[in-house]
């Protein structure tokens, strides 16, 4: 906890210090309307099980339009601490932001494909479980929803990289597979491209 604030509080200071990207004239240049974004993010969370707990790493990708939504596909690979299972998710959805200067507030809403399955099935099929058709997966639908913050840090050209803070919940029709309900949040850095 305390290196997220670490992370807000250095960024927001980066933040507020840049000076704006200016053209020749000396006139703010206008933001870019289609941005390609790529970012990578690490977490953790607790699910409807008690004493349920798990970390991740992922990786999210998406085309942003006039700097407000953008379809995005992320996907993620953890661990958890109940039944040693490992968590595989695949996620396509929308994110809308409100463009403010210095930070910008997003919502995140996304369906998602989960694989459960113990870390002993996977290593007796390391292959099977790669391609998702190991013994044991659990296959699991459900959909996710998160509420965060992109940090902007430094620009250059068509570039900006940026800090995020998010919090996450994830639900799951009730069924004998896993957790119903898993939430929790993830620090994350990315970049835009603007074309």
């Amino acid at each position: 906890m305390r290196g997220a604030v670490a992370l807000i509080a250095v960024s927001l200071s980066l933040a507020t210090a840049r000076s704006a990207h200016a053209a020749p004239s000396g006139e703010p240049l206008a933001p870019p309307t289609t941005e390609i974004q790529f970012a990578i993010a690490a977490g953790g969370e607790g699910s409807s099980w008690r004493g349920d707990g798990a970390g991740f790493v992922g990786i999210k990708a998406g085309v942003r339009f006039l700097q407000i939504i953008a379809p995005y596909f992320l996907a993620r690979a953890g661990y958890a601490n109940t039944d040693q299972r490992v968590l595989e998710l695949i996620q396509i959805g929308a994110q809308l932001w409100i463009p403010l200067h210095v930070v910008q507030p997003y919502l995140r809403l996304g369906m998602l494909h989960q694989h459960e399955e113990s870390w002993a099935g996977i290593q007796g099929d390391v292959p099977g479980a790669l391609v998702g058709i190991g013994d044991g997966i659990r296959h699991r639908f459900g959909g996710e929803f998160a509420l965060g913050l992109d940090i902007p840090f430094k620009r250059h050209k068509h570039w900006q990289f940026y800090a995020s803070v998010e919090g996450l919940a994830t639900v799951f029709p009730p069924d004998q597979k896993g957790p119903r309900v898993y939430g929790g949040g993830a620090l994350g850095l990315g970049f835009n491209y603007g074309l």
